[in-house]
């Protein structure tokens, strides 16, 4: 175990090595997890910072079970926890400057192992000047294991080029009166963009949804009908759900969208709890 010099000293590298050289990436800084570095005998991937501050406990890793090229990486929920035992969660995250406004965040992702009440997420978050804070501009969550390698697809609200924040979680529910449980995710190919290829729109869920901007009510049409239980979400841009649907199959929809006030939201659908896509849309005046 590190003494508390030694975990400052790591930190303090960390912070200073992503502040020094990360500003210089238009893309997702070793978005490909390629690169790895070891400070204190502990490894992390190049440019990101992790809460890898013991070793023995480092829910962030290097794994040759990759999704692309030679490397991924996994987080898992095995960070040290104020209890003293590693069932804490997992973080990464990485900031960056941005040379363009970017549209979407893709990545290919394999979820092991999701146990009861836990998650996983990527969230997209943004500096503002006028309140100083990071604000979350887009997030993709799950909380099931998902069948093989799947393309998430997350629309970002992403304003001017001030510095982005992207994190990866593995996120348990624990208490004093529950077993530690256990989540994992392995995740390669982060990348940021401005439009989406041929076919990764074809990939997507979601055929149609209008009006476009919506003022009462949202119609929804996919490309392909679900047979299995599903649910339509409305999210805003700072990743709280405001209203959900469920269906027991799902090709069209209507969905009434309430007192939302106007604005710019995000529509998701799940399947059987496993989110499939996330789509734009607006409520107008």
């Amino acid at each position: 175990m590190l003494n508390a010099s030694k975990i400052m000293k790591q930190i303090f590298v960390r912070l200073l090595f992503c502040a020094t050289v990360s500003s210089g990436f238009a893309q997702v800084p070793n978005g490909n997890f390629e690169n790895w570095q070891t400070v204190d005998s502990i490894e992390n991937p190049v440019y990101w910072e992790t809460n890898n501050y013991y070793v023995g406990y480092t829910p962030v890793a290097k794994t040759l079970d990759a999704l692309q090229g030679t490397y991924s990486m996994k987080v898992s929920s095995t960070a040290k926890d104020v209890w003293g035992s590693n069932t804490g969660d997992g973080c990464a995250h990485v900031k960056f400057v941005p040379t363009e406004t970017y549209q979407y965040l893709t990545a290919s992702v394999r979820i092991d192992t999701v146990q009861t009440n836990g998650e996983v997420s990527i969230r997209v978050k943004q500096w503002l000047p006028s309140n100083g804070l990071f604000e979350k501009i887009g997030s993709w969550k799950v909380t099931t294991a998902t069948n093989g390698v799947v393309q998430v697809v997350l629309p970002i609200e992403q304003v001017g080029l001030d510095t982005l924040l992207i994190e990866v979680w593995a996120k348990n529910f624990y208490d004093l009166f529950t077993n530690p449980e256990y989540t994992e995710v392995i995740i390669d190919s982060l990348q940021l963009k401005t439009t989406l290829a041929a076919q990764e729109a074809t990939n997507r869920p979601f055929g149609v949804i209008f009006p476009n901007p919506a003022i009462e009510e949202l119609n929804v049409q996919l490309h392909q009908a679900f047979q299995k239980p599903s649910t339509l979400r409305v999210i805003d841009s700072q990743g709280r759900i405001l209203q959900s649907y469920d269906f027991p199959v799902l090709s069209t929809a209507s969905i009434h969208l309430g007192d939302i006030p106007p604005g710019h939201y995000f529509l998701e659908l799940l399947v059987q709890g496993q989110s499939i896509g996330m789509e734009r849309f607006v409520v107008g005046q």
